[in-house]
């Protein structure tokens, strides 16, 4: 979410329900094992693909492509 402005109860149960599906993805794809953390740098990323409107799936697969 834009950190400039104040997240309702609704926009951040969104954000943590596409943050999970992310992670779960970003597993089910091999991307990533379970004990994996993201980074400052990956969580800006992130914050941009969620405010573009990409899917979980989307975000999982642009954020590792050329990574893995």
């Amino acid at each position: 979410m834009d950190e400039s402005k104040d997240l309702t109860p609704k926009s951040l149960e969104e954000l943590e329900m596409w943050a999970c599906a992310w992670y779960i993805e970003s597993i089910s794809a091999g991307f990533v094992g379970t004990s994996y953390y993201p980074n400052t740098m990956t969580v800006d990323r992130l914050r941009g693909y969620f405010n573009a409107g990409l899917s979980p799936a989307e975000a999982a697969h642009a954020c590792f492509r050329g990574v893995h």
